[in-house]
């Protein structure tokens, strides 16, 4: 971890002194705009940009069911400091960057306005769907599944994680304009099955977005932009014209709004801290998102503290119908063909 950098403030620091010996100011960070991120050229207005909510959270919960057999202990990792914080300092207009990318798609764009761009043409799809596949590696192995469906103004979702040690499923339904977001609980029957008891509890929307750090309306979680990702990140044309863009995230600022949503589903002791989050996405010539590969490792604590990696595939279909499915019916993850864009 010392051979990887963290831009500061202009100054380039080793990561695990930036991590284990000096708390971040992101809060100046985000007010000056100065991490010393190597920026093509001057950005508009901000505005949020996301990546795909895939249950991660649920992973954390099984950090208590184990706290009898593992003493707490330290993995190194410091919890950043976010108080004043301004996340919104961070974030890219990808509704304008989506309009540069139409009038010129031969225009140079960084890898991170590249998945701004595709992000937004997903977001912006009348119909659209995505299922997550995924495992957790921790006390135990933990199998994660998530999917998202977009008909018109109607937002679903559904989480599921399954192990040895943990049975949890949740389901939300949102329309736009409601005002209202329902989340319904239940129990993973199997990796990729849940029965819901018909339990729900309804928030604001506002309150939806305080409690789990996004709206369905929003579809994604991270922030994405050139503040936010280190110089290694790159983009490559492949042989059958699809563009693939790697990203090598900040683990502090990219992931503000993550962390909210982790503590707060899993009651964690505090925030969760990264040592690392690699995106891997999969966009046709034109820019629809197809594939996001997601590798990344932080540290959790309920009672004990423990380290867990996940792995994760995300396969999207844009301008597709799928049905939205009634609490008692199953969502389908198989898989028809989606692996080749990986």
């Amino acid at each position: 971890m010392s051979s990887v950098l963290s831009y500061l403030h202009g100054r380039i620091i080793p990561l695990a002194m930036a991590k284990s010996k000096v708390k971040k100011n992101l809060n100046e960070c985000a007010r000056t705009n100065d991490c010393g991120q190597n920026v093509q050229e001057s950005k508009p207005a901000r505005s949020r940009s996301w990546i795909q909510f895939p249950v991660i959270a649920f992973v954390a919960i099984a950090i208590g069911a184990g706290a009898g057999i593992f003493a707490k202990r330290k993995f190194g990792q410091e919890e950043v400091d976010y108080s004043n914080f301004d996340a919104s300092a961070f974030e890219m207009d990808s509704k304008e960057l989506l309009e540069r990318y139409k009038s010129n798609p031969k225009a140079d764009f960084t890898p991170a306005e590249l998945v701004n761009i595709g992000l937004e043409k997903y977001r912006q799809c009348e119909n659209s769907y995505s299922f997550t596949i995924g495992t957790a590696n921790t006390v135990v192995k933990q199998s994660i599944r998530n999917a998202q469906i977009k008909n018109g103004d109607r937002y679903f979702e559904e989480a599921i994680s399954k192990s040895s040690m943990v049975s949890l499923a949740n389901r939300v339904e949102t329309t736009s304009g409601s005002g209202t977001t329902t989340l319904y609980k239940g129990k993973a029957d199997s990796e990729e099955k849940a029965s819901y008891n018909g339990q729900k509890e309804n928030y604001s929307d506002q309150d939806y977005k305080n409690y789990l750090g996004k709206t369905l309306q929003e579809m994604f979680v991270y922030t994405i932009s050139n503040d936010t990702v280190f110089d290694d990140s790159k983009t490559e044309k492949l042989s059958n014209g699809n563009i693939r863009v790697f990203l090598n995230l900040d683990p502090d600022i990219s992931t503000y709004y993550y962390k909210i949503q982790m503590k707060n589903m899993s009651n964690l002791d505090g925030l969760p801290t990264f040592n690392y989050i690699k995106q891997t996405y999969t966009f046709s010539s034109d820019m629809t998102l197809l594939h996001c590969y997601i590798d990344e490792k932080y540290q959790a604590s309920m009672g004990m503290t423990v380290s867990i990696q996940n792995t994760i595939n995300n396969y999207y279909h844009a301008n597709e119908y799928r049905q939205i499915p009634e609490l008692n019916q199953s969502f389908d993850y198989s898989l028809k063909g989606e692996q080749n864009y990986e």
